[in-house]
């Protein structure tokens, strides 16, 4: 039988001690040094022993206090309260022109108030991002050095920042050369310069459904036809779906979406379904677009490998800094593979540079160890704020509501008892102080009208709170209506 690692014997340590009560919730574990020295093992190892238990909510450290054990409610892995799971709804799989209803954009200004709760928007609580850190950086920038700062950023980006970015790649388990990188002024960016460098208008693209709103809206901007292939809430996109769909013959230029980590459903594919996936593609030669967004944001003790991990030349990758850093600075980039040199003659003709400043500020995060710290961080946090927002789901929200387990993300999503349709609850919830995003903006056919979601991206207070149970009794009134 193959041994422990050292590292994991350090974990199983702190647990026994915890589970036999010897260290309660609340209170001091040993120090790395007193644990190094009670094992005789190395204070590295005894560190990645509590990194792993942090990982799993299991313990928190404190800033010049050390390490806590956390309340049993707040650990993984396994939710909080089990909600019975959210399911795909059954969606034909047919070729149609985007089509994008005008109480779509009603729906999203309304969720992007500012006096209002922002239960329905797709951007996390600034509070929960370096933004302090990012404009000291920003400063600094500005102040040693106002010349560059103030030049065109001419063609694929600052080299400084295109590096840093390769490095991060490989972090994620991709070679990247940063000569095939190119940094966008944020995805949508990105997106629009690799579907116009793939397709031609009229083309058909697979997408997946439930898929990210913006997918369904650039594809309508571009004039291309939405496949959808139905994403579980658990397993992501469905290849056999795909599959399906080719062998009839019909054409498709290429497939978008977001394999690590999906949204709404926070689905993660698992690497034997990615395999397949881009195996299937390398068999009808059909490029595979990714947009890795949250792929950082996971809840496992691994991040999720990409596409472009498995197949580097074939997979088009789309990194994004908005919603781990800062929405504002506006920082994502691309890496084509195969494709670079099209993307590259998209990218002269649209955009000609980026902002310099934002992309060395961002730089200097990355190079001094920033992200790591603070995506560690991050993930703890939506952890834990999705098993509280499943736990307030489960009080409040009518018998017969499901949802997902998200491998990862910010977000929530909910299926609401049969017959019930979502947006019947906006009205109500601007009314009540906060937005929801109802499952029609999913879709590119106005599907999921029974389901929800909501954003798990916020500071968890009482206002957040009884939100969700106003919006739990909502629900249920609509339910005794119907």
């Amino acid at each position: 039988m193959k041994s422990a690692k050292k590292y994991e014997q350090v974990a199983g340590r702190i647990r026994e001690l915890v589970d036999s009560g010897i260290i309660k919730a609340g209170e001091r574990i040993p120090s790395v040094r007193a644990m190094s020295s009670q094992m005789s093992l190395s204070p590295m190892t005894v560190l990645e022993g509590y990194r792993r238990l942090e990982d799993l909510g299991f313990i928190e450290s404190r800033p010049q206090s050390g390490y806590f054990v956390r309340p049993p409610h707040l650990r993984r892995p396994g939710p909080w309260v089990k909600l019975p799971d959210a399911r795909p709804e059954k969606i034909a799989v047919k070729t149609a022109a985007v089509k994008i209803p005008d109480y779509v954009e009603r729906i999203f200004s309304l969720a992007a108030r500012r006096d209002l709760i922002p239960l329905g928007a797709g951007l996390p609580d600034p509070r929960l991002l370096p933004s302090e850190e990012l404009s000291i950086r920003l400063a600094r920038v500005a102040r040693t050095d106002p010349n560059e700062i103030n030049r065109y950023c001419l063609g694929q980006g600052h080299p400084v920042l295109l590096d840093c970015l390769s490095r991060w790649m490989i972090e994620a388990g991709c070679i990247t050369n940063p000569d095939e990188m190119v940094v966008t002024s944020g995805a949508t960016q990105a997106m629009l310069l690799a579907l116009r460098a793939v397709t031609r208008p009229g083309d058909a693209v697979a997408v997946e459904s439930p898929g990210y709103y913006g997918f369904y809206s650039i594809l309508q901007f571009l004039n291309l036809k939405a496949v959808e292939i139905p994403c579980s809430p658990s397993h992501g996109f469905q290849v056999d779906a795909l599959a399906r769909y080719l062998e009839t013959g019909r054409p498709l230029a290429a497939v978008l979406l977001s394999a690590s980590i999906s949204n709404p459903t926070g689905a993660m594919m698992p690497d034997e379904e990615k395999i397949r996936l881009l195996r299937l593609c390398r068999r009808y030669d059909l490029p595979v677009i990714e947009d890795d967004t949250y792929g950082e944001i996971h809840f496992q003790a691994e991040r999720p490998r990409p596409l472009k991990a498995f197949s580097p030349d074939r997979a088009v990758y789309i990194g994004n800094c908005s919603k781990i850093l800062s929405p504002g600075y506006r920082i994502a980039w691309l890496a084509g593979g195969r494709h670079h040199k099209d993307i590259m003659s998209c990218h002269h003709m649209a955009v000609l540079a980026a902002p310099v400043a934002p992309q060395l500020a961002v730089a200097s995060f990355l190079t001094d160890g920033g992200l790591s710290r603070h995506v560690r961080a991050l993930n703890r946090k939506y952890a834990d704020n999705i098993r509280l927002f499943q736990a307030e789901v489960a009080r409040w929200f009518p018998s017969g509501t499901r949802a997902a387990n998200p491998g990862g993300g910010q977000f929530l999503w909910l299926e609401l008892p049969s017959g019930l349709d979502a947006g019947d609850l906006v009205e109500g919830s601007i009314a009540n102080g906060f937005s929801i995003a109802p499952g029609i903006l999913f879709s590119a056919r106005q599907n999921y009208r029974g389901y929800l979601r909501l954003n798990c991206a916020l500071e968890w207070t009482p206002e957040v709170q009884n939100a969700l149970r106003i919006l739990g009794g909502l629900a249920t009134d609509l339910k005794e209506k119907a």
